[in-house]
């Protein structure tokens, strides 16, 4: 036998050896990318059945690029926008005097609710600095909140719209496209006048609903809080493959996304803290953000609907209510043609990705398939759901802070918190719509 032939089949016994059985998982150590392809060919119809799911692969967004489109004000003049504007107006001129009613008893309910004492500034600029959270829940609100601020403000109303089930995406303290969007479909499901800037009528109605609680917290961590394991995660998606969970790299990493925030901002939270460092029943401060939605919940969601260039995800009861809102991510290959409707297919938390390169054009198919193991680093986060269109799906990523901008991969993502709610509160059959598409025209 040739020296060559028995370098492969010492290579493939190797391999061989090293396999697990599919229950436990495909491929978690490759010796080599032409061992990942032995290891994945005789086993890859099982795997996509079972537990591969194959998508574009996400890439992580330029942050020069989002803070450029922060403040772009194009998903105003979107048609789906547009049509909503109208219906509402049609609403007020045909329903005049009962919009009127019911939006004085709306009124007298939040004010109600909301605290009597809230106090409203104008023109003030606000900063986290010396703050604990006692003062930020103290402070006066600045309005109107639109435009480039931040501070204590921002992030009341941030949280207000997270606990309403209205996602701003990462929590920061700062505006941008993403609160702003979240407020206007707020407004808009509320009755309010729909601008996506915060005024004092907006303000007390969100505080009335959301119990008027304070927006920052201290929270004592747990040990499943500071529980591990961290790695290091490697570009390349072969050592990804290697991998036995595409886990946190950090603590911080794993604080911020509990709390539904940006690295920064849970460190300006937190100033002179080591949070890496962190241990068991030290304590910090935190967003006061909704909890998760359990497993085994209502599955209350009968309809979504996206706008792949307004980046939002919005989902529908039976009785056609607004039931969430998040801010999402599309990549430009993905463009339905215009109002398609697809539906989805199933749902699966904890998904292993099967890497196929003939779905990126900028690599070549000769490239070997690879499978990867779950976790919330995973190129498809912590939950999959599965649309019929083949290789599209509603998933999490592991760039929360790209959420809301324009992509160059992927299917519909949103942060790993906001699919985890949408994967547990959809079954499968539920229609999603695609509206604003590449195609669309006006």
């Amino acid at each position: 036998m040739k020296s060559a032939d028995l370098g492969s089949n010492f290579a493939f016994r190797n391999c061989m050896k090293m396999k697990m059985t599919l229950a436990a998982a495909l491929v978690v150590v490759a010796c080599s990318r032409e061992e990942v392809r032995e290891k994945t060919a005789d086993a890859r119809q099982k795997v996509a059945e079972v537990t591969g799911f194959a998508a574009p692969l996400g890439q992580r967004d330029d942050p020069k690029q989002r803070e450029q489109q922060r403040f772009d004000e194009q998903w105003r003049n979107l048609r789906s926008f547009r049509e909503q504007q109208a219906q509402q107006a049609a609403r007020q001129v045909t329903e005049a005097q009962k919009q009127a009613q019911q939006a004085q008893m709306q009124a007298q309910q939040a004010q109600m609710q909301a605290p009597a004492d809230i106090k409203f500034v104008t023109g003030a600029k606000e900063t986290f600095t010396n703050l604990d959270p006692q003062a930020i829940d103290a402070m006066p609100v600045a309005v109107p909140i639109t435009g480039d601020v931040s501070g204590p403000s921002v992030v009341k109303t941030q949280v207000y719209l997270d606990r309403l089930h209205f996602s701003v995406g990462v929590l920061d303290g700062r505006w941008g496209r993403n609160s702003a969007i979240a407020t206007w479909w707020y407004q808009r499901s509320r009755d309010l006048e729909p601008t996506g800037a915060v005024d004092e009528a907006t303000f007390r109605r969100l505080a009335g609903e959301a119990g008027a609680v304070p927006a920052i917290v201290v929270h004592p961590l747990t040990e499943d809080d500071v529980k591990g394991p961290f790695i290091t995660m490697p570009e390349d998606v072969y050592d990804k493959a290697k991998l036995d969970c595409l886990c946190y790299e950090t603590l911080t990493e794993k604080l911020a996304e509990k709390f539904h925030s940006s690295a920064e901002f849970l460190a300006i939270l937190n100033p002179g803290v080591e949070l890496n460092s962190l241990t068991a029943g030290q304590s910090i401060n935190v967003p006061n953000v909704r909890e998760q939605t359990p497993k085994g919940g209502q599955r209350d969601i009968a309809r979504i609907v996206v706008s792949i260039q307004g980046n939002t995800l919005d989902a529908f009861n039976a009785a056609g209510e607004l039931v969430f809102h998040g801010p999402t991510t599309l990549g430009n290959k993905y463009d339905p043609s215009p109002r398609e409707i697809t539906q989805v297919a199933r749902v699966a938390e904890a998904p292993r990705y099967h890497y196929q390169p003939k779905l990126f054009a900028e690599v070549h198919d000769s490239e070997p398939e690879a499978n990867l193991q779950p976790g919330p680093n995973s190129p498809v986060g912590v939950i999959w759901t599965a649309l019929k269109k083949p290789h599209f799906g509603i998933h999490g990523t592991a760039d929360p802070d790209s959420i809301g901008y324009a992509s160059s991969h992927g299917c519909v993502r949103l942060t790993n918190w906001d699919a985890l709610e949408v994967g547990r509160r959809v079954a499968p059959g539920v229609p999603v719509e695609f509206l604003d598409t590449r195609a669309e025209k006006d």
